[in-house]
């Protein structure tokens, strides 16, 4: 039985449960499968929503970025230049296109 707040080390905590996200060999496959797990699609609409709350987008990707910024708490990322780490994957991205990327001289 796991206490609410219970850590066990993996650093994805569901912050709906309080409870440990499982992280399995193949850590990018079991994170984007609990991402997945929180979102559906609308078959009239075509829109993605997220389960958890009212949150709705017409892409998924835009989806899967708002699920992994509000309701998985992670170990975060690393950028591999600077060392700075960043929240999510989307913002990793983001700071590697605006920190890092090649000026033309």
């Amino acid at each position: 039985n796991y206490e609410e707040g219970y850590d066990d080390g993996s650093g994805m905590i569901d912050p709906n449960t309080g409870m440990p996200i499982a992280a399995g060999a193949d850590g990018n496959k079991d994170f984007d499968s609990v991402i997945s797990s929180k979102i559906g699609r609308d078959s009239t609409s075509g829109h993605w929503y997220c389960l958890d709350c009212d949150y709705i987008s017409t892409t998924k990707q835009r989806l899967m970025f708002h699920v992994e910024a509000k309701h998985i708490i992670g170990p975060g990322h690393v950028c591999e230049i600077c060392h700075r780490l960043l929240p999510t994957k989307n913002a990793l991205n983001l700071h590697r296109s605006r920190k890092h990327r090649e000026r033309p001289i």
